[in-house]
């Protein structure tokens, strides 16, 4: 019996599928048999079912796959133990965020270095769909994304950590007649012209209003200009609160007011970080992750003290 034959259980039980673990682990669909095999062979019972459908854990593996995972985790902080001995972090840290926490991230980054000069450390900006893609392929070892439970669904072998709960809303100048309204509907934003960040998921937002001709003037990822189009009242914004909150360039301004959209397209997305599965995070990416956690909630609760009214003007949540 092998380490690696423990990873490749715990794998199979994971995604249900032999091919699916396989990847995972970088090795040949042939090689991962044979080791289950193999196990099978030395403990004398199956592990799982195969079927069309995948493959599914017996009532034995199940209890066997369950105490490999726990050998596995003992591994882990065998390792991590033996790296606490020496006083500073060593190792890589690859991480990609979607632009909104861009700027949070480059300083954190700045200061994660200084304290930890041994490590060898890559940032990356992307949107959340490609992290996602690139976290499921282990080029990536953090993603900073916005999620739904369809992407939960669909990347079964990340893990998700959510650190926000937002929604879409539409950002005005707080002269702009929309600024006055309680809660904004389809029909409200008949001929606004509109400025949007490019991103999937407003996009994908965007395509509900398929009765109104919309005045989108143009999509962006600069989001210097969306903001002082808004401050201008050259244009109104259709976009995530996150970025208002988030994003240092956007979370300035005191000319702009958030609207809810009324249901039902008052939707909930969540904002945080995931990884693969696969990996049990490193000392290194856990001691970044507190730190990031920290840095979120500090900024939060100085948005919450600075405006009581949710962060930046955010009207009325409808109770859905």
């Amino acid at each position: 019996m092998t380490i690696e034959q423990l990873k490749y259980i715990v794998a199979i039980a994971r995604s249900g599928s032999l091919k699916a673990a396989a990847a995972e682990q970088h090795v040949t669909l042939p090689a991962l048999s044979q080791a289950l095999t193999n196990l099978e062979r030395e403990l004398n019972i199956s592990l799982f079912r195969r079927s069309r459908t995948g493959t599914t854990p017996t009532e034995e593996g199940r209890k066997l796959i369950q105490h490999a995972e726990a050998v596995l985790e003992k591994l882990q902080e065998f390792s991590e133990e033996a790296e606490t001995y020496t006083e500073s972090l060593n190792g890589e840290l690859k991480i990609a965020s979607f632009p909104g926490p861009m700027e949070i991230l480059v300083e954190l980054f700045s200061n994660f270095r200084k304290l930890h000069p041994n490590i060898k450390a890559s940032l990356f900006e992307n949107t959340s769909q490609r992290i996602m893609r690139n976290v499921d392929a282990e080029a990536v070892d953090i993603g900073l994304v916005i999620y739904t439970e369809k992407e939960v669904q669909k990347y079964r072998n990340l893990v998700f950590k959510k650190l926000l709960d937002g929604h879409m809303v539409t950002a005005v100048n707080n002269k702009h007649p929309l600024a006055k309204e309680e809660l904004i509907t389809e029909e409200m934003l008949l001929k606004q012209p509109i400025v949007l960040y490019n991103d999937a998921y407003i996009q994908a937002f965007m395509r509900q209003f398929k009765s109104l001709q919309y005045d989108i003037l143009f999509t962006t990822n600069n989001v210097q200009t969306i903001r002082n189009m808004v401050e201008n009242e050259t244009a109104i914004n259709i976009g995530f609160d996150y970025a208002f909150r988030t994003d240092a360039e956007l979370s300035r301004s005191k000319d702009i007011t958030l609207l809810h959209f009324a249901p039902p397209f008052f939707q909930t997305y969540s904002f945080g970080y995931v990884y693969h599965g696969n990996n049990t995070l490193s000392r290194v990416a856990r001691t970044f992750l507190r730190e990031l956690e920290e840095t979120i909630l500090a900024k939060e609760e100085s948005h919450a003290k600075s405006d009581p009214s949710l962060y930046t003007h955010i009207k009325n949540t409808p109770v859905i």
